[in-house]
This record gives structure tokens, C-alpha cells and sequence, in this order.
């Protein structure tokens, strides 16, 4: 970890401390849960978002301590997209179950709930990562969760048509659109 980042991790963690801070639900995760207004989904409870753009399942266990210091009840977890082209699927999951054991370590009393990474159109997009990478990181993804007795969403399934992330719901091949959340929202809803 860089000494920049180190530094902002500690600035973050005194704030948060500072405020004593308190969050119901966290939503912990990369660029698809920053973009994402779920405080719409719970609106009687605190909700933190702490997606973090272009994190990757590292630096979210570098900042699992964030988690900590506001005492969520409930932890949904996306993760993984931004490791799918640069590891292997054996590196993946030890990351990510790496991941899932800091979350559970710190925070043995939050519920934790696993979201699966949503597919990828790199048919009409040009990105580095395919949906037959995601589709077998999913499947770790699932085996860990199942392997650790924790729920989990499984977005893929939701998302996916024709094998891949409609160009309609995509402003990039990864990313979605505003109005695209509602069904990721619509699935939280039935937690």
C-alpha cells in the first residue's frame, strides 16, 4: 500500500472516528456500488455507501477497518471486477476469500451479504475483461459464500441477456446507467 494511500486511509478512519459515525447498512464495494443511491432502497435506515472507483479486492481489505468504526448491522459486498483481468481465478479466490475473512473478523456480529459481479458487454464495448472471466469468478464467489454460510444476490443472473450487460442499461460495457440500478435495487428490497 502507498504511503498516499495509507495516509488517506488513516485520515478517513479519524474522521469517521471523530464523528462517531454509525451506519445501519454499508455498501462496501468498487465503482458499481459509488455510483449506486441505495439510501433510495432503505429510507429509514443510515446507509453508507463506501463504493470506492477503480478499487480492487486489496484495497477494499485495506480499508475493511472503515467498516468497523460505523458498526453496520448488514454489510452488502460487491467486489472483484476490477481483478478479473489481471489475476488468476485461483488468485481471485484467495483474494477474495481474504476479503470476505477481514470483513468477518472485524465485524463478527454484521450480517454480510455477497453480491456477484453483474456481466460485462464488451461486444459493443471495448474492455479488458469478458463475462466468461466473471461467470467462473462468480462461481468462487458463490462457493465461497456457501462455504462460509453467507447469503448472497446473485446480479449476473439478474442483469444478464443474451450473455452480456445490455447496451441499454451500460454507459460503458461496465458501468450502469442511473436508471439501471432499479434492478439492482428491486433485488434488495426482497432481502
Amino acid at each position: 500500500m502507498s504511503l498516499t494511500v495509507e495516509k488517506c486511509l488513516q485520515a478517513w478512519n479519524n474522521s469517521l472516528k471523530q464523528m462517531n459515525a454509525k451506519a445501519d447498512i454499508i455498501f462496501f464495494g468498487d465503482s458499481l456500488t459509488y455510483y449506486g443511491d441505495f439510501s433510495t432502497v432503505f429510507p429509514d435506515k443510515v446507509v453508507c455507501n463506501l463504493g470506492l472507483r477503480g478499487d480492487d479486492i486489496q484495497g477494499m481489505i485495506n480499508r475493511v477497518e472503515l467498516l468497523k468504526i460505523l458498526e453496520p448491522k448488514v454489510v452488502f459486498l460487491m467486489a472483484g471486477i476490477n481483478d478479473v483481468a489481471t489475476c488468476t481465478l485461483n488468485e481471485f479466490n484467495k483474494r477474495y476469500e481474504e476479503l470476505i475473512g477481514h470483513v468477518k473478523y472485524c465485524m463478527p456480529e454484521s450480517d454480510l451479504i455477497c453480491q456477484t459481479m453483474l456481466p460485462v458487454n464488451n461486444l459493443d464495448f471495448s474492455i479488458s475483461c469478458n463475462n466468461s472471466q466473471i461467470i467462473a469468478c462468480n462461481a468462487e464467489i458463490i462457493s465461497l459464500v456457501k462455504f462460509y454460510s453467507l447469503r448472497y444476490i446473485d446480479l449476473f443472473t439478474v442483469y444478464e441477456r443474451d450473455g452480456k450487460l445490455q447496451k441499454s442499461m451500460t454507459v460503458d460495457g461496465i458501468h450502469l446507467k442511473p436508471q439501471a440500478y432499479e434492478n439492482w435495487f428491486i433485488e434488495l428490497k426482497k432481502i
